[in-house]
């Protein structure tokens, strides 16, 4: 499915990866410690901090995933989209005061105040596993679209992509990714724009009729469907049905706010990105600009599938877009478009989004998962104190060596589900039950080191059970290791301190 590319696109998408790189080259210069590398020396504008926060958690998932749900699907995952505000406020008035008087380097710090210093380094292990998943299919989604459209091998292109962000991540520190974040957020941006406009002129700017033949099932034929005959359009946003095994507004509203306080809170990509901008004040201002700017972006990306939908609908059998018959696999739909159905500068500007989103969210990531490492692992087991420049080049090894693993992982990566679906998959059973030790510390006075650890253990458990021998949907998952972790852990932490005594327990 390769595109004919051209001289200019392959231009553009040098020039935009050779900037990315000088501005690491840049930032390397004023690096002096470990807190200049990992947080920006905590001088960050707000405003760069919320940007950074949209631009880390936009990945090719969500850049190839949102258009092709909508395609197979329908719009209801969309209604998510709106409990991200309400957890920012939560997270600004519970962790932040804390993070900020404590001049905190990760959140999990919280966690060896509440439980203990097993419980943090445990937390901090999730969080490596959980976001490390997170990368290597966030990487490997991006690769396989970019392998399909300039027709590089696989392998190839997750070494281009993977192991240029690495480089400049690994050179520039916390202010490369920042400001990259920033500049990749507009990249990003405009390629979504790109590719609504360039359908949206197929359409003689009729967004009307866009909306009416996406609401209609896809003609009976269309090779995407392999037989099978639609009965319903993929404009619906609400399904108020009571079903375990289909995804409908029970399950969107209650997974996604967990989610997003579990994003907001727990993560610390997400988290590491408004500590950077110093102050309280700073903080809050940032995590909530984060929080409403993400509505409007994310409802764009959708826009996609549903425009995508009218597109291949409509174009299907007409003589001039014989290429729209091709289409066989409906979760690479965006993948074949950027291929074939945009020309000129606007195919490159999609292009460049894709990797605008892929190189922001993998060096945040990276940056985050180093960060992690350094001061929930190495810096609490080292018998003595470094120097500052020492402590810095720790940094920087630390960063390229989770390079190298993300992408070794995305190598392994492949299946037939939707990237949704792969990514709940990988990622819950450590993502739900994370959450949950948090929610047990912040909600409950009576939570003990006992009942973080059991319910953190129960949590993963279960989740993997319903992912192996049942039928729920995938939305579910979170929630499963969430809940299990809170309810069993408050359980345990009921038992008296005598015969807790007497049981194993990890140590504080």
């Amino acid at each position: 499915m390769q595109a004919d590319f051209s001289f200019f696109h392959y231009a553009i998408l040098v020039l935009y990866v050779a900037a990315s790189l000088a501005l690491g080259l840049w930032f390397a210069r004023g690096q002096r410690s470990a807190e200049g590398y990992y947080m920006a020396g905590r001088s960050a504008p707000w405003w760069a901090a919320a940007i950074s926060i949209i631009s880390s958690d936009i990945t090719a998932v969500s850049y190839l995933g949102c258009a092709a749900l909508v395609f197979t699907n329908d719009l209801q995952l969309l209604i998510g989209t709106f409990t991200l505000p309400l957890a920012a406020v939560f997270v600004s008035v519970v962790f932040v005061p804390f993070l900020a008087r404590r001049k905190a380097f990760t959140v999990y710090e919280f966690l060896e105040q509440r439980f203990g210093r097993g419980v943090r380094t445990m937390a901090s292990g999730l969080f490596l596993l959980t976001r490390g998943s997170h990368l290597a299919v966030a990487l490997y989604a991006a690769a396989l679209v970019t392998s399909q459209v300039i027709g590089l091998s696989l392998g190839g292109c997750l070494l281009l992509i993977g192991g240029l962000t690495t480089l400049y991540t690994v050179l520039g520190g916390m202010k490369a990714v920042l400001w990259t974040d920033v500049v990749q957020f507009f990249v990003l941006m405009g390629g979504v724009l790109a590719v609504l406009a360039g359908i949206a002129y197929q359409f003689d700017w009729n967004l009307a009729e866009i909306w009416r033949i996406a609401s209609e099932p896809v003609p009976a034929g269309a090779p995407w469907l392999h037989g099978k005959v639609e009965t319903a359009g993929h404009t619906r946003l609400i399904d108020l049905s009571i079903n375990l095994t289909q995804m409908n507004l029970w399950a969107i509203a209650i997974s996604s706010f967990l989610q997003s306080i579990g994003s907001y809170g727990s993560d610390q990509v997400l988290v590491q990105r408004y500590l950077s901008a110093g102050s309280q004040r700073q903080m809050v201002w940032s995590l909530l600009g984060g929080g409403l700017l993400i509505v409007p972006v994310n409802m764009l990306l959708f826009a996609t599938g549903v425009f995508l939908v009218a597109y291949y609908s409509h174009f299907l059998g007409s003589p001039g877009h014989a290429w729209v018959a091709e289409l066989t696999d409906a979760n690479r739909v965006m993948a074949h478009f950027i291929g074939h159905g945009l020309p000129g500068a606007l195919g490159a500007l999609v292009l460049a989004g894709l990797f605008a989103g892929t190189m922001s969210s993998f060096s945040a990531g990276l940056h985050s998962l180093s960060t992690a490492t350094y001061a929930d692992f190495l810096a609490l087991i080292r018998s003595r104190r470094t120097d500052d420049r020492r402590d810095v080049q720790v940094a920087k090894r630390v960063t390229a060596a989770w390079g190298v693993a993300i992408v070794g992982a995305a190598l392994l990566l492949g299946g037939h589900d939707t990237i949704f679906a792969i990514l709940a998959k990988v990622m819950s059973p450590f993502s739900g039950p994370l959450v949950g030790i948090f929610l047990l510390g912040m909600l409950s006075r009576r939570a003990t080191t006992l009942g973080a650890w059991g319910g953190t253990l129960a949590g993963a458990a279960a989740t993997v059970a319903v992912t192996q021998f049942t039928r729920i949907h995938w939305l579910w998952y979170y929630v499963v290791g969430s809940v299990v972790t809170l309810a069993l852990g408050y359980l345990l932490s009921w038992i008296p301190r005598e015969a807790r005594a007497t049981l194993p327990t990890p140590g504080r």
